[in-house]
């Protein structure tokens, strides 16, 4: 039986993801621009870069998964990874944005391979432990699309109040310096401060689950056949049809997702003529559009097969996510400067936001209804394995997303530093049907995932007899 917990409980548990969404969102919001605007890296080796970091992530992420499912130990299966990763994750994103001074274009590329795979095995140690509590704290079909909403909406919060800040008061024009992006000594002030947050979030999820340790599910004992290894638990989890297109179907999404996030600064700047301070209007409509799928996924998707829920919001995704840069190249918005502009640009990031967000929280409550599946075909409980699963697709956000933007940018700008209109312009032809295509492929792939409202709960009772 899943452990039952309080409003208080659940409200510490996904403080968590307040962790995530600060590391994801400066990946995918500032890490680009920054390595390649302010520091002068070219974005094909930016985005390169971060891509070699993810291909690491591809045998980091599943290998925690396995080890935080078998751990034992007198702090559980899950605490010891998240204690062990908080002074880490401190001293790796804090030097993200700190690097040193005078690199040659080798070195820095070199450093920011070196600190981006840092950064994400020591967030993969909390994020992947944490996120499998989730399939333990509640068995409910309705109950973990709750939780997970809370959990997603924390984190979405968390990366948005951080890009507030560092749009309002880190990075902010000076005598020198005409646009507050290219500020570098904001980006080193908002290093320090993000990694702060991070790790407060971390110790504060961490220690308030911790009570919960002897009720949460622990390790079968071993046996002769009864614990398979590693190769062996993968393959389990890579047999189940369902667990394949659920994967590829969030990897696709969130590769929509890292693509619009990481060059969504580039069109605010250079394709609508916004400034840093307007940009930041942007992040203050994310709060509201988190805390109304905060409210509105639950009870959207309530008494709904997830599968049909996740499906509708696909689509509504990719009619939405580009539709304003679409008007703007039929020559169907008010033109840059034009006061009824912004607005229009705000109304469209608080829909099309939203959809993300419910779309992350249907993934992540699908993954947890795999866990009881798998364990009445096999008797082992893989959360972690498969939240490691969908932590990587996660991460294709700030991975194949950055590099997919910096192909984009050294296509349409021949590798030169400096960004213009008509550039973006360029990019746009190449970026918006990528993006329809990624979200016709997720709507695609979730007609394969074949767990039910009435399977799930022959499973939960299988499993209780």
């Amino acid at each position: 039986m899943a452990v039952q917990i309080g409003r208080g409980t659940k409200f510490l548990y996904g403080l968590g993801a307040i962790a995530y969404g600060v590391k994801d969102n400066g990946f995918t919001t500032f890490l680009m621009i920054y390595y390649n605007q302010v520091l002068g890296l070219s974005p094909f080796y930016t985005g390169l870069a971060i891509l070699i970091a993810l291909v690491f992530d591809a045998f980091s992420d599943p290998y925690v998964g396995h080890l935080s499912d078998n751990w034992r130990s007198r702090l559980g299966r899950r605490h010891p990874f998240m204690y062990a990763a908080i002074i880490p994750i401190l001293l790796s994103y804090f030097y993200l944005w700190n690097p040193p001074e005078d690199l040659s274009t080798a070195q820095l590329f070199a450093f920011l391979v070196v600190v981006a795979i840092a950064v994400r095995l020591f967030i993969t140690l909390f994020e992947i432990p944490n996120a499998a509590m989730l399939a333990e704290i509640t068995q409910d079909y309705d109950g973990r699309t709750g939780l997970m909403s809370l959990r997603n909406s924390f984190g979405w919060l968390g990366g948005i109040v951080m890009a507030i800040i560092a749009y309002t008061v880190f990075l902010t024009p000076t005598d020198t310096i005409e646009k507050g992006v290219l500020n570098a000594e904001g980006y080193r002030s908002f290093g320090i401060l993000a990694a702060f947050v991070i790790i407060i979030s971390m110790l504060i999820s961490a220690l308030g689950t911790h009570r919960l340790i002897p009720f949460l599910p622990q390790p079968k004992e071993k046996t002769a056949g009864s614990n398979p290894r590693f190769l062996d638990n993968l393959r389990l989890v890579l047999a189940n049809g369902s667990f394949r297109a659920l994967f590829f179907a969030s990897m696709s999404s969130m590769l929509a997702f890292g693509t619009i996030f990481t060059l969504q600064i580039y069109y605010a700047i250079f394709f609508f003529g916004l400034s840093a301070q307007q940009v930041a209007y942007f992040a203050i409509v994310m709060i509201f559009s988190a805390l109304i799928a905060l409210w509105m996924v639950p009870r959207f998707a309530r008494g709904q097969e997830k599968k049909k829920v996740v499906r509708f919001l696909a689509i509504a995704s990719l009619l939405v996510s580009n539709i304003t840069i679409i008007l703007r190249l039929a020559d169907l918005l008010p033109e840059n400067g034009d006061p009824i502009l912004l607005p229009i640009l705000l109304f469209h990031n608080l829909v099309y936001i939203g959809f993300l967000v419910a779309l992350q929280t249907v993934f992540g409550s699908m993954t947890a209804d795999l866990v009881e599946e798998t364990e009445r075909r096999t008797g082992h409980r893989m959360e972690g394995l498969y939240f490691a699963a969908i932590s990587f697709s996660k991460k294709i956000v700030s991975g194949l997303g950055i590099f997919a933007s910096g192909v984009f940018l050294s296509i349409a700008g021949e590798g030169r530093q400096v960004v213009t209109e008509s550039e973006m312009t360029a990019v746009s032809y190449f970026y918006v049907p990528f993006i329809m295509i990624l979200y016709l492929i997720t709507y695609l792939l979730c007609q394969k995932y074949s767990i039910t409202r009435i399977e799930h709960q022959q499973n939960i009772s299988a499993l209780n007899t």
